[in-house]
């Protein structure tokens, strides 16, 4: 019976045209009946209701029903032998438009299903799909045994987010990874064009992506921020589920107004709801942590420490912080999110620093422990209160111990919301500063205390006491400068002991002589100085001191005014050396002869 309607399918085929003209005559109607067919090697591949019909002046086909199986290899993965014969049900239809009542595509996950129409031509197979997701079109064709095949297809098909069309072509060869490129469009809120390059490998637990592939992204755009050059490839060939070790990079980005430099996001998936995760800011910076999908993806990075200097090298990197050297310290780091992908949601980084140990220019901060708290919010970036760190000496050349600053978080960028400390026994203090690069503050002085201030000039013969206060501005812009200071204080003295040399050049100098009698013990109501340094340290101090001062047996008033120069940052840094020096050598030198 069979031979008796494979003839009867041959003579439809065969009858209708020879040389141009028609054999049976448009009145005749002819049908043939298959009732179904089936590859050995693949259970599921398999022709129900196959039917050839002559009607009209013309030839069509129908099939019940058509299962392709994409899963199976016909040569049980021992070689290319019968694999040519790979999707063979399709090679061995005629070339008629069929149309198929139920087309059924068996994937490595799920399957495809629904309504198609079937042409052949000299280019190949064309299939229009109806699927429950949507139409799939498909230009099949045979080529070296395998197959090549260009269409596009609902991307809901393969992600129920993806809402748009995927553009895809690819080639399978008998003994060859299995080639598939794809792009589309990703759906709102985000922006962008989603691209695959896939290598895939069969082996003995089916196919697998080969770490050739890649899932790419030139730029990824949501309403808070972006991502740049991103790509996703396996580390090892991983199964079809996507279940192993991912590697997510990118090259740079922004949240909300703040920029946001390259890394790479090593991922681990347990399962598709949850794995651990590794992020690479640097070689030497590591954060790891766990995600989950639980109403979103949320994210929990446990309590881990980094060594400060390359986590200060990373941020200098992208933020406009000054250039610090550092030299010690420990930062600890936990953070939380409950869904990073809702951005109503809040993401917290909590930092603690310990024993850090950091320079700034001519600046040299010791003993530096601290607490920052980190929100990513929907207005944006924000600090937690009580952000802020503690300094146990700043090595100027002039000690300032017991230093405090709190942190915020302004315009997009790190402020200095205020910072006290001690100096030469008085106190000082901050305004608020923007930090960066490029800073500009002010400093304020109270209580400084002027007998220390005047033992740091190191002139001998000169001594002093009373209490300063003061304003300097400054800028510092890799190193620092000062112009209009000011420091001012009432009710002190000031003496000068002058050396030999300089009382024997008086004798003959009437004013000189006059300057060192009333310098010898200056009682001052009233000192006021004005300070401008260069960024190189060259400063000029006019000093004006109004009192009175013995001479002979009565006080008579005194207006002093003296202009001096000298680079300071010299001078800081001699008194830093003469500082190290001390703390270098034995007790026994420090006091001279031990006689």
């Amino acid at each position: 019976m069979r031979g008796i309607v494979c003839g009867l399918m041959a003579a439809l085929l065969l009858w209708p045209v020879s040389g141009g003209a028609q054999v049976l005559p448009s009145w005749l109607e002819l049908s043939a009946r298959l009732e179904r067919a089936h590859v050995p090697a693949c259970p599921r591949e398999r022709a129900q209701g196959f039917e050839l019909h002559w009607r009209d002046g013309g030839i069509s086909g129908r099939l019940a029903r058509l299962s392709l199986d994409l899963t199976c290899s016909r040569s049980g993965n021992q070689g290319t032998e019968g694999e040519r014969d790979a999707l063979s049900l399709l090679l061995t239809l005629p070339p008629v438009d069929f149309a198929i009542e139920r087309l059924v595509l068996y994937l490595p996950q799920g399957e495809l299903t629904g309504p198609a129409r079937l042409r052949r031509d000299e280019a190949g197979m064309h299939i229009d799909w109806q699927t429950g997701g949507g139409e799939l079109t498909l230009l099949l064709t045979p080529r070296d045994g395998g197959w090549r095949w260009r269409g596009t297809l609902p991307g809901s098909l393969l992600l129920p987010a993806l809402t748009g069309l995927v553009a895809m072509e690819g080639e399978w060869k008998p003994g060859q990874d299995l080639q598939l490129n794809a792009s589309t469009a990703l759906p709102a809120p985000f922006a962008g064009q989603l691209r695959l390059r896939g290598r895939l490998a069969q082996g003995e637990q089916g196919w697998y992506w080969q770490p050739a592939s890649r899932l790419s992204l030139s730029k990824l755009s949501w309403p808070q921020g972006r991502l740049r050059d991103l790509s996703l490839r396996p580390t090892r060939a991983l199964p079809l589920t996507g279940v192993g070790h991912w590697t997510l990079s990118w090259r740079d980005g922004r949240w909300q107004q703040q920029g946001l430099p390259g890394g790479r996001l090593e991922l681990s998936l347990t399962d598709h709801q949850q794995g651990e995760l590794t992020l690479r800011l640097n070689p030497q910076v590591k954060v790891s942590g766990y995600w989950r999908r639980q109403g979103g993806l949320a994210l929990q990075l446990p309590e881990q420490s980094l060594p400060l200097a390359a986590v200060t090298g990373w941020l200098q990197g992208w933020l406009n912080l000054p250039v610090a050297t550092v030299s010690g310290g420990e930062l600890t780091l936990s953070g939380r999110a409950g869904n990073l992908l809702d951005a109503t949601r809040p993401v917290t980084l909590d930092l603690a620093l310990s024993d850090g140990d950091l320079g700034l220019g001519e600046v040299r901060a010791q003993g530096v422990t601290g607490q920052l708290g980190l929100g990513w919010r929907r207005q944006g970036l924000v600090l937690s209160p009580g952000s802020g760190l503690t300094i146990g000496e700043l090595n100027t050349g002039v000690p300032v111990t017991n230093i405090h600053a709190a942190l915020d978080w302004r315009n997009n960028a790190f402020w200095l919301a205020g910072l006290t400390g001690r100096v030469l026994d008085g106190r000082l203090a901050l305004s608020p500063m923007k930090l960066g690069a490029h800073s500009r503050g002010e400093l304020h002085l109270q209580d400084i205390s002027l007998a220390q201030l005047l033992s740091l000039a190191a002139l001998p013969g000169l001594t002093g006491d009373g209490d300063l206060h003061g304003r300097l501005p400054f800028v510092f812009d890799g190193r620092f400068s000062v112009e209009n200071g000011r420091l001012w204080g009432d009710d002190g003295w000031v003496s000068y002991q002058a050396a030999d040399t300089l009382l024997g050049a008086a004798e003959d100098n009437l004013s000189l002589a006059l300057t060192l009698g009333m310098l010898k013990d200056l009682r001052y109501h009233r000192l006021e100085a004005e300070l401008a340094m260069t960024p190189k340290g060259d400063a000029v101090i006019v000093s004006r001191l109004r009192g009175q001062a013995p001479v002979g047996e009565r006080l008579h008033p005194v207006n002093f005014n003296y202009r001096h120069e000298e680079n300071l940052l010299q001078l800081l840094t001699s008194l830093r050396f003469a500082e190290q020096l001390s703390e270098r050598l034995p007790a026994g030198l420090q006091g001279g002869s031990n006689e």
